[in-house]
């Protein structure tokens, strides 16, 4: 009897144990399954959140580009009226239509704002149902230094001075002689490497003054050593000369693509590429736009400016109540006469400053016509950023046929003919482009 009892003990605790040991395992089954279709739920949202923020940007992108529109047109409204509509519209402000930074949701409580213009501001935004939140930001390329102007193609175009016109003690009946033909200004390689090592060096001159760390972590360097890499790195025609076989990588013998290449160069390091990034740029630039650059550019464009010079500079092209905006590159170099004490007032003195720019190939301009578009969009924790380079286009001068007009391109050997009239195919383009700019280069990350 005793046995029995024994025997269905046991029997019931096998029975408890496995019991116990099925809802184990099915706990943990139930928990894993749990938590890989909270992982899977939450892997969706994101991507949705990612493809959300994507166009997002993109959205920020478009209202940039209509921005970049409205300046083009107010700027040729302005010009068509001639000075006295030119001088009714300021440049700083006009510029101003795609210089300001753009935040969306709206700020509504900005000081000064009433209350109707705050109440639309909140409608919009409720009846827009956008997701997320953006910033766009449109740069000047111009205002920087183009990297690869040490190639002769990416070099900014040199005007070519006019001939000088028919002496006017010519004898009546003879015949005028015919003036003598200026030859076009050719491409110098070395004196564009000198520019650029005059560039860097500016830089670096400023940085030392105001950074005594930065001075002492640095003062071995030679930026000749320094131009010569960028050269033998970017110019498939130029060998090397210093440090040959210390590349830390094979170099590319080709133009700049992004700046980020500027960290395959021996020389550079983090602080370094930190501390040129912003003064340089690898877009094809008409030159350098006086209007937007920075102190750092002002610096190495006019070698032995001062502290305070820079300072008055700034004040006085920037000034909230005149338009001092530079119209021509002629009012840039009678301020540096008048004002920069290295030029000591001399005309001729800023004569060769500026014969010796053009020889380096680097070209004063006072508009702006290459911009970089950065869009920051973000919708819950997916983030995306997208950059853009725009160039502005002349529709005028871009139209075939027009004056000054480009010659159309040359086929590629073994090309078919293009297509064009009543048998292209549709969406073949005709011409300047309706938009009146054109997209050179966009990456979304």
């Amino acid at each position: 009897m005793d046995y029995k009892q024994s025997s269905k003990a046991d029997e019931t605790g096998i029975a408890l144990f496995m019991v116990i040991a099925a809802m184990t395992i099915l706990s943990i089954l139930v928990t894993e399954f749990t938590y890989v279709t909270q992982v899977n739920s939450r892997m969706a949202f994101d991507a949705l959140d990612q493809v959300k923020a994507q166009s997002l940007a993109k959205a920020g992108f478009k209202i940039s580009l209509l921005r970049l529109k409205a300046y083009q047109k107010v700027s040729a409204m302005a010009g068509s009226g001639g000075a006295a509509a030119s001088s009714m519209v300021p440049k700083g402000l006009l510029e101003k239509i795609w210089s300001f930074p753009f935040f969306y949701p709206l700020p509504s409580g900005m000081p000064g704002m009433s209350m109707n213009d705050k109440d639309m501001i909140d409608k919009f935004q409720k009846d827009s149902a956008l997701e997320g939140k953006f910033s766009a930001i449109i740069e000047s390329e111009s205002s920087r230094y183009n990297l690869n102007q040490i190639l002769s193609p990416f070099a900014a175009p040199v005007p070519t001075p006019s001939p000088s016109p028919t002496a006017s003690g010519t004898p009546s009946g003879s015949a005028s002689p015919s003036p003598t033909p200026t030859p076009a200004p050719t491409f110098d390689p070395a004196a564009a490497r000198e520019s650029l090592s005059t560039y860097l060096t500016g830089i670096l001159q400023a940085k030392f003054e105001s950074d005594e760390d930065f001075a002492g972590a640095h003062r071995d360097l030679r930026v000749e050593e320094l131009v010569d890499s960028i050269a033998a790195y970017a110019d498939p025609a130029y060998q090397k000369r210093f440090n040959i076989g210390r590349e830390k990588v094979p170099f590319k013998k080709a133009p700049f693509f992004t700046l980020a290449e500027l960290r395959n160069i021996l020389e550079i390091d983090d602080d370094l590429y930190d501390l040129f990034a912003p003064g340089l740029t690898t877009s094809l630039t008409p030159g350098i736009n006086v209007n937007q650059m920075k102190e750092m550019t002002l610096r190495a464009l006019v070698p032995g400016i001062t502290k305070e010079e820079v300072d008055d500079f700034f004040k006085f092209r920037d000034s909230e109540t005149e338009d001092n905006a530079f119209k021509t590159p002629d009012d840039f170099f009678t301020y540096l006469q008048r004002n920069i004490s290295v030029f000591r007032n001399d005309e001729a003195e800023v004569k060769r400053y500026r014969d010796g720019l053009n020889a380096r190939g680097v070209r004063i301009v006072t508009s702006e016509s290459n911009f970089r578009i950065v869009v920051r969009a973000q919708v819950g924790q997916a983030t995306r950023v997208l950059e853009a380079m725009v160039t502005l286009l002349d529709p005028a001068a871009a139209a075939p046929g027009a004056p000054g007009a480009p010659p159309p391109p040359a086929p590629l050997p073994g090309a078919p003919p293009p297509i064009s009239g009543p048998g292209a195919p549709p969406g073949t383009p005709t011409g300047a482009p309706p938009s009146g700019f054109k997209v050179t280069f966009m990456r979304i990350y």
